[in-house]
């Protein structure tokens, strides 16, 4: 019995895997370096495509990048654009936007936010690096120098594109880390999928994957008893709603984004509250550390140990 289950069970996966990939006409064969990324995106909701195409070669640009962050992290929350000139009510992408500016992630300049710009390397690893409080602590930029383009990485960049290549999620390519190049749709859906691997979105979730990064998007689910050595990020979708994580062990890093009331114990290598507005509460056996992170500019906080965290 044990053996057909199995033999379902696979025959399954390769069947959802033929289904997205025939889902649209320009899905890259499954050999391809990129369509397990591409069809994960497409499973977790990050990318929908259109016209029946996903154009995993097209040039990613800032209104696409901020839908998909949108999405990834479950925001709600909207925030006034009304001020930036190139943006309107009409626009596709305009809830995106607004979600994007309130999480974070994009703040404009010049009254404006380049919706339609393409967005770089750089750029794109500088974004994610604020939203997964990555670009906190210390950092040396000194792993740049191993890359043969590396000096090419703006001074503004550099500490967040160092913090993710730190993290293993970028690895460059032929010793280049091309970071002034545009980055197109297959290659920034990879690097999500190593970012974050696995979405739960089941509040009655009894089982949370250990092989990989997960993003917690419902709110009010209990992580009782969880340990890990990979990261795991409580999403903008939790809103308001209480989180617990309790008799856990997370040996990486415990990102906070949504949740008006966390409530941890247990053991954290370190927690990143990255979003204002949180109350940490509980009584863990050991936090090694707690960096804050500010909704705006993302600066270092103060380290903050166990007397830090109050009923």
């Amino acid at each position: 019995m044990k053996k057909i289950l199995a033999l379902a069970l696979a025959c399954l996966m390769l069947l959802s895997t033929s289904v997205f990939a025939a889902a649209f006409s320009d899905m890259p064969a499954d050999d391809h370096w990129a369509t397990a990324a591409l069809n994960n995106a497409v499973n977790n909701g990050l990318l929908t495509g259109s016209n029946g195409r996903v154009y995993p070669e097209n040039n990613m640009t800032r209104a696409e990048m901020a839908t998909i962050i949108a999405r990834a992290c479950g925001a709600e929350k909207d925030a006034d654009i009304s001020a930036f000139t190139d943006v309107t009510t009409d626009d596709w992408f305009y809830a995106s936007m607004s979600k994007a500016v309130a999480m974070g992630a994009f703040n404009g300049s010049e009254g404006k936010l380049r919706p339609n710009n393409n967005i770089t390397r750089q750029e794109a690893f500088v974004v994610l690096s604020r939203v997964f409080g990555l670009n906190v602590g210390e950092i040396s930029v000194d792993i740049l120098d191993t890359f043969k383009d590396g000096s090419k990485v703006a001074d503004w960049a550099k500490t967040s594109v160092a913090a993710i290549i730190q993290k293993g999620y970028v690895g460059g390519a032929n010793g280049m880390l091309n970071p002034l190049d545009n980055i197109t749709r297959a290659e920034f859906a990879v690097v999500m999928d190593r970012i974050i691997k696995y979405y739960i979105d089941d509040i009655d979730a009894t089982t949370i994957p250990t092989d990989g990064n997960v993003m917690i998007r419902v709110g009010g689910l209990k992580l009782d008893g969880f340990e890990t050595d990979k990261m795991v990020v409580i999403g903008d979708a939790v809103g308001e709603s209480k989180m617990v994580v309790s008799n856990a062990k997370i040996s990486d890093l415990l990102v906070v984004r949504g949740g008006s009331q966390v409530n941890v114990d247990g053991e954290f290598a370190d927690i990143r509250i990255v979003m204002p507005n949180i109350t940490l509460s509980g009584s863990p056996d050991d936090i090694k550390a707690i960096d804050i992170c500010d909704g705006s500019l993302y600066s270092m906080g103060t380290i903050l140990g166990p007397e830090f965290l109050s009923e």
